[in-house]
């Protein structure tokens, strides 16, 4: 399933998505010894998506890199490339810009001053059935989403849920984009998308569950990065 791992001194980076952390990677990490994921900072009030990557760039010990990430990771990739001596971006079920936010998030933009009343804390209590050993067993998928949810920081969750809404400008990014999107991904649909490859059957999460291909993707960018 998972792919042999790439000899390369190519550092890479890549940002885990919406209540998420590094085990979304563990396929990548896998393949990818050199792969950073690093976690997400405590965000100050009012920071923006620019603002916080900046920050984020300041807290990363890496040279010439190609910077990635999945869904709202992808988004901030794209404002850390600016950042940072970034090679390529890679976005992995993903977005380029706010245009090709889904309708369901547009419509949910008036209604992002309700955000700070989400009961995240009671939510991630209501989420513990499913991060059982039971679940594990015959539902691991399930169940690793359920454990990234009950672990993240209420913090980042609004404050990142808050940003996806109100982002309104793509960042200019001057090294090239890759873009990698399965075709039912029905949190941010591949029909508001135009990804260089798309994973047939894969959903939003294809760093979990389409690992062979998501690999293989990221080893071809590390290849022909290396070759420029």
């Amino acid at each position: 399933m998972f792919t042999t791992p790439v000899d390369t001194a190519t550092s890479l980076v890549l940002l885990s998505g919406l209540a998420a952390d590094a085990r979304i990677f563990t396929p990548q990490k896998i393949a990818f010894p050199q792969m950073h994921c690093p976690a997400w900072l405590e965000p100050e009030r009012s920071e923006t998506i620019n603002d916080y990557a900046r920050r984020l760039a300041e807290t990363l010990d890496e040279g010439p890199c190609i910077i990635g990430g999945a869904s709202f990771g992808g988004i901030v990739s794209l404002h850390l490339a600016e950042h940072t001596d970034a090679r390529a971006v890679i976005l992995i079920g993903s977005i380029k810009s706010p245009s090709q936010l889904p309708m369901y998030a547009r419509c949910a933009r008036p209604f992002r001053f309700l955000i700070p009343f989400i009961p995240i804390r009671l939510l991630q209590f209501l989420a513990r059935p499913i991060a059982t050993r039971v679940v594990k067993r015959h539902a691991p998928f399930a169940y690793g989403l359920a454990c990234q949810f009950r672990d993240s920081n209420p913090a980042v969750f609004k404050w990142s849920l808050r940003r996806i809404l109100d982002w309104s400008v793509a960042p200019t990014v001057s090294c090239p984009i890759f873009h990698l999107h399965g075709d039912r991904d029905w949190t941010l649909p591949l029909r508001y998308t135009d990804p260089d490859k798309i994973v047939k059957g894969g959903g939003h999460v294809i760093s979990l569950t389409h690992p062979g291909e998501v690999n293989s993707y990221i080893k071809d960018v590390l290849r022909q990065e290396s070759l420029e």
